[in-house]
């Protein structure tokens, strides 16, 4: 018995233990030239439902595909409108996944583990190594659930379980229950379904209550995909929600045909079922693949109306509206010189976030406002520098097309660096808020910065040599940025208490390094073009 318990313990651990693997690695591999071919590619319903069904059939997870979605989204390349029909294709070919469960693969999965593991490196970066850790995740996938069907098969000839189980017998409503709790709970409706399809074969459930099982595991998935969304706002939720009322919108249909069937005799899903196959497992997994085909015709044609309906429930937050780039677009790498010009002009956007960054943290504003430009900074300068990434791998350039890009490329690190510091000077801030002293030091540091931050903004806009000259008076080693911080800094210190004067102290040190990140971008300004 005991190993029995841990032989299932041990394949649900190795499940997700694949899952997880594979999803890590799936992450380096949805750079962004997989994502623009997606998005280049989904302009039709059809090619939607097409693209969710092979990410779902290739990554076996829907965590994965999900991911995928939601960061083709955050980056601008997809609407929700397009995201739709992949969900849809999610549904429906991950549904195809749970006939594996009737097909003997221990052996192929076993031989994929091994040359996997072989090849595995724990600490690849590479693509080769991200393809060979997603497919060593996939492996333990498929080899966990292989593993709790095993033990699932003599637990259920245990009399004590039998009896246990036995007063469920036609008690359908129970079942569904049951479905829903193991899903639920589990987090997984394949690893629900090896359970089910095992206890299906050793006679303990009939096919009707199995069916019922069925549709409970997709509404639990669906319950708990309500759960987790809670916290989430915008086009993740949208999306979110959208899963959720596909798997309930199936329950809903089918579960009364399931009870019209029964009690009036009238040939429905039970039929058709019995019609596809006599073998129980593929009966299993027909009812499982029906519950999930069947929803995705009938949303298929209200897909625009839903997607609508969503979008106005839970309409798109600032964080993503302010995140999406204005210039870039799913072509902008294809030409050097055009994409380099566009990424400059994104970077002078990045730059006005920095100054939004400093009206978030005035005294007027909420505490909620610095962390969604800060946010939205870190989103769209992750697009910036994924470009630059592809600019700088799939074209051959000149030497001076290099040199640009290579100033591009410093010039968006520096302005990592500077958002880093402005988060510093915010938690800096917000500790000095006690004191009249330090509100006041902090209220001057960020009004100066935010005047240096501005004309750095003036630079990058006009051109201006008067402009530049000025930035770099503020901005040098003695100019009058620096030393209004330190001049602030000695004439509060002094009345402060020690712990208070080291927070002072740290504040002017992040407002320092700053005024330097700022001059060295006046400095390295890449030639940009007018908006």
């Amino acid at each position: 018995m005991v190993s029995i318990l841990v032989s299932l313990l041990a394949g649900l651990g190795l499940f997700f233990a694949g899952l997880q693997i594979l999803t890590a690695h799936l992450k380096r591999l949805s750079g962004r030239r997989l994502r623009a071919l997606v998005a280049r590619y989904t302009r039709s319903p059809l090619m939607g439902v097409l693209w969710g069904g092979a990410f779902i059939a290739v990554t076996q997870s829907g965590a994965a595909t999900m991911f995928i979605i939601v960061s083709m989204l955050r980056s601008g390349m997809m609407s929700v409108a397009q995201a739709m029909p992949m969900i849809v294709g999610v549904n429906v070919v991950g549904a195809l996944i749970v006939l594996i469960l009737v097909v003997d693969v221990k052996l192929a999965v076993l031989c994929v583990i091994g040359l996997a593991g072989l090849l595995y490196k724990a600490d690849g970066r590479g693509t080769a190594a991200s393809v060979v850790g997603a497919l060593f995740g996939v492996a333990m996938l498929f080899f966990g659930l292989d593993l709790m069907n095993g033990s699932v098969a003599p637990l259920a000839g245990e009399p004590w379980f039998a009896d246990l189980l036995s007063w469920t017998r036609g008690s359908y409503l129970l079942g569904f229950l049951i479905g829903c709790a193991l899903s639920f709970v589990v987090q997984s409706s394949i690893a629900v379904m090896a359970v089910v399809l095992a206890f299906e074969l050793s006679g303990i459930f009939g096919l009707a209550e199995s069916v019922m099982i069925v549709y409970g595991t997709n509404a639990g998935s669906s319950l708990l995909t309500l759960l987790l969304s809670a916290n989430l706002r915008g086009q993740a939720r949208q999306i979110a929600m959208f899963q959720t009322f596909y798997n309930l919108a199936g329950a809903a249909l089918l579960v009364p045909l399931f009870y019209v069937e029964l009690w009036f005799e009238v040939p429905l899903m039970l039929a058709l079922i019995q019609a596809i196959t006599a073998d129980m497992g593929g009966q299993i997994a027909a009812a499982f693949i029906l519950f999930n085909l069947i929803p995705g015709a009938v949303l298929m044609p209200l897909l625009g109306p839903a997607t609508r309906l969503l979008q106005r429930i839970w309409p798109d937050t600032e964080v993503e509206i302010a995140s999406r780039p204005k210039y870039l677009h799913e072509h902008a790498a294809d030409d050097p010189e055009t994409g380099m010009d566009l990424v400059a002009l994104e970077q002078a956007r990045l730059v006005r976030y920095l100054s939004g960054m400093f009206d978030a943290l005035r005294d007027d504003r909420p505490p909620a406002a610095f962390g969604a430009i800060r946010e939205a900074f870190g989103i769209l300068a992750a697009t910036v520098r994924e470009t630059i990434d592809d600019l700088a791998s799939g074209h051959r350039m000149t030497d001076h097309s290099y040199e640009r890009l290579n100033a591009l490329l410093t010039f968006q690190h520096a302005l990592d660096s500077a958002a880093d510091t402005v988060s510093g000077i915010a938690t800096e801030r917000s500790a000095l808020a006690a004191t009249e002293v330090g509100q006041r030091f902090a209220a001057s540091v960020i009004e100066g910065l935010d005047s240096i931050v501005m004309m750095l903004g003036d630079v990058l806009r006009e051109h201006d040599a008067d402009d530049r000259d000025l930035l770099s008076a503020m901005t040098g080693d003695e100019g009058k940025g620096i030393k209004s911080v330190r001049a602030a800094y000695l004439a509060e210190e002094a009345t402060l208490a020690p712990d208070e004067r080291l927070r002072l102290l740290a504040l002017a040190n992040h407002a320092e390094r700053l005024i330097w990140l700022l001059g060295d971008m006046g400095r390295s300004e890449p030639a940009t073009v007018e908006p």
